[in-house]
């Protein structure tokens, strides 16, 4: 089968991804040579680089140059301060810019996680990585942590039904009980929340996509993000001021005092803090053994403001674009990782989770969900009046899929 240019330029994302997966599992502490990090740097470049290649001789508007610019200073900023973390980001995020296709982009995760996770889980079986993670014991199978494992496994489901959120097959239906086992027995009850949520927004679509429709509420949408943040940085700060928050404690298991320890001992700055090493016992013991969840407070804290701001202000306007151009069932995947982001830190783990890259191509200047032409029906075009003629267009309001 012959692949198309625009294929064929997925294979680097696809490869980094399946290398990254790989590398960030247990396969790390077991292979611990220095040569396997100086490999995922040697990708850096080699993205970058042929991101550049494709753009050269590229004729664009004065505002998408600009918009690469920045996120390309961006990107090197966070490099320079050894904050790998914000700046692959912006650096998978430019190069889904080449590929300019969302759809292309989610099958590329699916594909590359499936065959990670595939491979990871393998290596465990064949005792080259450890099944138990080695602290507590716990269930993994060759990841560092179950919530890692699960997440990974929900990762993939959330997106196979995105990509069939019109006509969802049998193997969507079965991989929700299979996924639900797995999940058990990892013990993993967030991830197993997220399964929950994706079938409920499938079986709700018709009324949220009418709900969507209403100005007010759509506004409410796109700043799920500060209002998210807001909700947590209030629940941090007042922890030890109500009584009832304790009893949420107890239901977040323990991020409202994570929260509350992080954000009295590390102010938040324009650049992030370090955090000291994980300390057990004593007078300067860290709060729930280093553990630090929760995507819209460790974020800001760890990496800064600077970064905090930029990448909120991507994810609030390409939910505007999201629900502007109709597109639900990539609605549906976003607003589940935002609710996610309460609790986890995947949201914004571009190698662990596709809303971070897919907001950067959705924020590009001039971008739109077009179908190929051979998807477009008749209904699909209207009557251009505005030079008084009678001449048909193309409507640019696709769904995605």
């Amino acid at each position: 089968m012959k692949l198309s240019k625009k294929q064929l330029g997925t294979m680097p994302l696809a490869a980094f991804l399946i290398y990254i997966t790989i590398y960030n599992s247990s396969f790390k502490l077991v292979f611990s040579s220095s040569l396997w990090q100086y490999l995922v740097y040697g990708m850096y470049i080699v993205l970058y680089t042929l991101f550049i290649i494709q753009q050269i001789g590229r004729t664009q508007k004065v505002k998408q140059w600009l918009y690469l610019f920045v996120l390309s200073l961006l990107m090197f900023f966070y490099l320079g301060r050894g904050n790998l973390n914000v700046a692959i980001i912006f650096l998978l995020g430019l190069y889904t810019v080449n590929i300019m296709d969302v759809r292309l982009v989610l099958k590329v995760y699916l594909v590359s996680f499936v065959i990670a996770f595939v491979v990871v889980i393998g290596l465990a079986i064949f005792k080259v990585l450890p099944i138990y993670e080695a602290k507590y014991g716990l269930l993994a199978i060759g990841f560092r942590n179950p919530n890692t494992t699960g997440f990974y496994c929900t990762c993939m489901v959330i997106m196979h039904w995105t990509l069939n959120w019109r006509k969802l097959s049998f193997i969507n239906w079965v991989e929700i009980p299979v996924a639900t086992v797995l999940l058990l027995m990892l013990e993993d009850f967030t991830a197993l929340l997220l399964i929950v949520l994706i079938v409920i927004m499938k079986i709700s679509s018709p009324i949220i996509e009418h709900l969507l429709k209403v100005k007010w509420f759509s506004y409410g949408l796109v700043l799920l993000p500060v209002i998210f943040f807001g909700i947590c940085l209030w629940i941090g700060h007042n922890f030890n001021n109500y009584p009832f928050l304790s009893k949420l404690n107890d239901i977040f298991t323990s991020r409202p005092s994570i929260w509350n320890y992080y954000l009295a001992n590390y102010h938040m700055n324009l650049f992030g803090n370090q955090l000291a090493d994980v300390v057990l016992t004593g007078v300067n013991w860290t709060v729930g053994r280093g553990a630090f969840d929760g995507e819209y407070i460790f974020f800001p804290v760890i990496n800064g403001l600077v970064a905090f701001v930029s990448v909120m202000g991507l994810l609030m306007v390409s939910l505007k674009k999201i629900i502007w151009h109709k597109q639900y069932a990539l609605f549906a995947l976003f607003l589940i990782y935002l609710i996610s982001g309460i609790s986890e830190n995947q949201l914004l783990i571009p190698y662990q989770c596709p809303v971070a890259v897919l907001m950067v191509l959705i924020c590009y200047p001039e971008f739109s969900f077009e179908r190929k032409a051979d998807d477009v029906k008749e209904e699909d075009y209207d009557r251009d009046w505005s030079d008084g003629g009678s001449r048909w267009r193309r409507k640019r309001n696709y769904e995605f899929y």
